[in-house]
Order: structure tokens, then C-alpha cells, then sequence
């Protein structure tokens, strides 16, 4: 009789593990508490427009999204964005190209003197680095020592900080310098230094986690309320019965997880505790076009560092991610930065558009004439937060599972916060417990 397995979680953390062990025989569950699959990676149909969620680009950095990806036939829908994306400073848009550094400096972003110094530094990370997997934040535990504000200040200087790295830090992943080890900016910024391209998903990133449920026995709408043990077995508890299994996944975020299984360790309570940024993710539809706009026209896609903005991280222009997200005119995905996300996550959809609309009005000044609708996509635990030690946390954790555990754990907080790192840490705990049940991959 083959092993079973019980995944909680139906995001790509949780799918990816679900699918690497149904490919090795293992019998798996998939529990989700929501209506649909796919978390933060997923893609809402809106009067023909795709509206990704959450999740908004890959990149050609990745390993494990690319062979899911052809696991499920889904590889050619892969798209490479424009290489011009945008970063305001004194209130103009200055256009970067993601392989030619010289235009950091010729746009009017940063003066030259700190391109140079951005260069040499980042050069000596690189070299240290370029053997470092991007998504396993637990090898990145070298640089997990200091806090990173000060540190990236005191190396690459304060321009480089606040016109550069926060609004990629905020744009991203909806936080500041100050929240974060200089292990994940230095992990971040090998993605430049390795010229990794921006690419996109051709129906949207639903597209790949809806593909993953579709060959998996996923319960949707039957949430996990605890998870037990009881002799060699594990016990879940959900909203329709009991359930039991040889192991569990719990492929949640932290505080879900936490409630799951409450830690029973100081190390557990460390990854358990993690922290997570929050944001609003709006979809915003213009049947007839923006008008009358400032974004230059090869712009995918705008950061807004923390000078200049009031509440927007990132402006993303759909159309030039991937034209089938858009039926006709524009849609455009706003993304507030963390701490508008953490007041307003909660708020009515009339009171943060009456915060985000005037300052989108700077950008695309007849927003309020054109747009057709608008989307909510609220997400208080947006994307996980890498405070001094996480890294050392996840490797410590790791080397401390035994093949005896009931219980193991994924998800973004295990590794980096990207659907890269989520669905690693997917694929490491089902390999984990492949190897614990003695069951070979195929």
C-alpha cells in the first residue's frame, strides 16, 4: 500500500510539493480553506481581463517554476517582458534598461560616481555569491548578520538606497531596508549582476498553479483546523471530519501555521513568528485606453521609491507583460507599498481610492475619466519579512528534521519571498519526506 500524504495549503508552495509526490506514488490530499487554488499565485477573470492576484512576474532566474512549467505543457505560454522598466525621481519617470547599468546614471536616476560604487561592490557580492542558489534563502546565511539600512548605506551610499534599492524592496515585496537582513538585498541584487530576465506567464500565473490542482485531489473550501498525532499516524482536523495520513505538509504561511501546530521549540517559534508586509493589489481596468498618460510607452512596468510616493510602490502596465491579459484597452496593476497595506488592507474599497487615485492622477491623469472597473486583491500577509537570523533559522530547521516527523513544513517563510522560493520549499519537503518513507522520485 503506498504511503499518504495530507498537504495543507493549496498555493504553489503546497502544489508543487502535492505534485512531486503524486509523480512518485505517494497518495496526496491538498486542503485548501479558499474557493480556488493558487494563493498569492493566482489569476481573477474580470469581463475578459486577467488580473494576476498577487504573484506578477518570473524571472529566468528561477529552476523549479520552469520545470513545473513543462510538467504541465505550460512552458511556451513563458513571456519575456520589455527590458525598459521605470524608476521615478524628482517626480519624472527615468527609463532603465535591466542589461545596460551605464542607464541607472544616463536616465538621471543616480549620478555617475554612484554607479561606479554600486558596480564594484556588487561585483565583490557576485563573486562571493555566484555558486549560491536564488531560491534557497538558506544558503544565503553568510550575509545574515547584520540589518540592512545601514550596512547598504554605509557600502553603496544613500542615493543608491533610497532611488534603487527600496523601491525594489517596496515595488516587490512591500518593505522597507530597515525591516530586512543584507541578506536578502544582496540575494536581490545577484538577479542584476547574473542578468536575469523579467518574464511573465501568457494566461496569467494562475495559469500554472490552476493546471497543478487540476491533476490533484484538491478539497477546496475544506479549511485545516489542527493537526495531531496518534501512534504512527497523523491526524487533521477540517472543517468536514477527520482525516488521517502517514505525513503532513503544512504549506501555509506562518501564522496559519502556527495556529496548525503550535511550535513546541524555540527554533519552531522563531519560524513560526515570522513577520509578513502587507498590501492592496488593484486591477484597474480602462476599456478605452489610459488617455493621456506619463508612463513612457516601452515601460512594463514603474517603482516609486519612498521620496516621491505617498502610498504606490509599483505601477505594472498589463498589456506589455503579456497582451492576452487585456481584451482591449489597458489594465493596470497597483500595488501599494507596506505601509499603506498594513492601514488600508482592511479599509473600504471608496476609502483607499480616495488615498491611491490622486496619486495615480501624477502618472495617468485621466484615471478617474477612463477607468471601466476596479479589483481588490487584499493580502495582509502579503510577503514574508527577513529580519537578522531567518536565514539561519530555515538551515538550522532543515538540518534538525528527522524522518520520524509527522509534521513538516513549507511555504514562502521557509525560503525567499518569491513563487520561486515557495515552490522550493514545496519540493523540499516532499523530497524530504520521499526519503522518509524510503519512495524513489520518478
Amino acid at each position: 500500500m503506498s504511503p499518504s500524504v495530507v498537504v495543507i495549503g493549496a498555493g504553489i508552495a503546497g502544489l508543487a510539493a502535492a505534485h512531486r509526490l503524486s509523480r512518485a506514488g505517494v497518495a496526496v490530499t491538498v486542503l485548501e480553506a479558499s474557493d480556488h487554488a493558487g494563493g498569492r499565485m493566482s489569476t481573477a477573470v474580470r469581463e475578459g481581463y486577467r488580473i494576476d492576484r498577487g504573484a506578477q512576474f518570473l524571472s529566468t532566474g528561477y529552476e523549479v517554476i520552469p520545470e513545473l512549467l513543462r510538467d504541465v505543457d505550460l512552458f511556451d505560454s513563458l513571456k519575456t517582458c520589455s527590458p525598459w522598466s521605470g524608476i521615478v525621481r524628482d517626480g519624472k519617470i527615468r527609463r532603465v534598461h535591466s542589461r545596460a547599468p551605464a542607464t541607472l546614471a544616463s536616465s538621471g536616476l543616480l549620478k555617475w560616481r554612484d554607479l561606479l560604487r554600486l558596480g564594484w561592490h556588487s561585483g565583490l557580492d557576485a563573486r562571493r555569491s555566484k555558486a549560491l542558489p536564488l531560491n534557497d534563502y538558506s544558503a544565503w546565511h553568510e550575509w545574515d548578520d547584520a540589518e540592512a539600512a545601514s550596512w547598504l548605506i554605509k557600502r553603496y551610499g544613500r542615493e543608491v538606497v533610497e532611488y534603487l534599492l527600496e523601491p525594489m524592496l517596496q515595488g516587490f515585496y512591500f518593505q522597507a531596508p530597515e525591516e530586512n537582513s543584507r541578506a536578502l538585498p544582496v540575494w536581490m541584487n545577484s538577479f542584476g549582476v547574473r542578468r536575469c530576465r523579467t518574464i511573465a506567464l501568457d494566461q496569467g500565473m494562475g495559469s500554472l498553479t490552476g493546471a497543478l490542482a487540476a491533476s490533484l485531489d484538491v478539497r477546496l473550501n475544506t479549511p485545516a483546523l489542527s493537526v495531531h498525532h496518534k501512534a504512527d499516524r497523523a491526524i487533521i482536523e477540517t472543517s468536514r471530519g477527520l482525516l488521517e495520513a502517514d505525513r503532513v505538509i503544512i504549506a501555509t504561511t506562518a501564522p496559519v501555521a502556527q495556529q496548525l501546530c503550535p511550535p513546541e521549540t524555540p527554533l519552531l517559534k522563531t519560524l513560526l513568528d515570522t513577520r509578513y508586509s502587507s498590501t492592496i493589489n488593484l486591477g484597474i481596468a480602462f476599456r478605452d485606453g489610459l488617455g493621456e498618460t506619463k508612463i513612457p510607452d516601452d515601460l512594463y512596468g514603474v517603482l516609486i521609491p519612498r521620496n516621491e510616493r505617498t502610498q504606490i510602490a509599483a505601477i505594472g502596465i498589463e498589456s506589455r507583460k503579456s497582451p492576452s491579459l487585456v481584451p482591449q484597452g489597458e489594465l493596470l496593476n497597483v500595488m501599494l507599498d507596506g505601509e499603506a497595506g498594513k492601514r488600508l488592507v482592511h479599509a473600504s474599497e471608496d476609502a483607499a481610492l480616495s488615498e491611491v487615485l490622486p496619486e495615480l492622477e501624477r502618472y495617468v491623469p485621466a484615471v478617474r475619466q477612463y477607468m471601466s472597473f476596479v479589483h481588490f486583491n487584499r493580502w495582509p500577509h502579503a510577503e514574508p519579512l527577513s529580519p537578522v537570523g531567518r536565514s539561519r533559522a530555515i538551515a538550522t530547521y532543515r538540518k534538525a528534521c528527522t524522518s520520524m516527523q509527522r509534521v513538516v513544513l513549507a511555504g514562502d517563510y521557509l525560503s525567499v519571498p518569491t513563487t520561486e522560493g515557495a515552490a522550493h520549499s514545496g519540493i523540499w519537503a516532499a523530497d524530504f519526506l520521499l526519503n522518509a518513507l524510503n519512495v524513489r522520485s520518478r
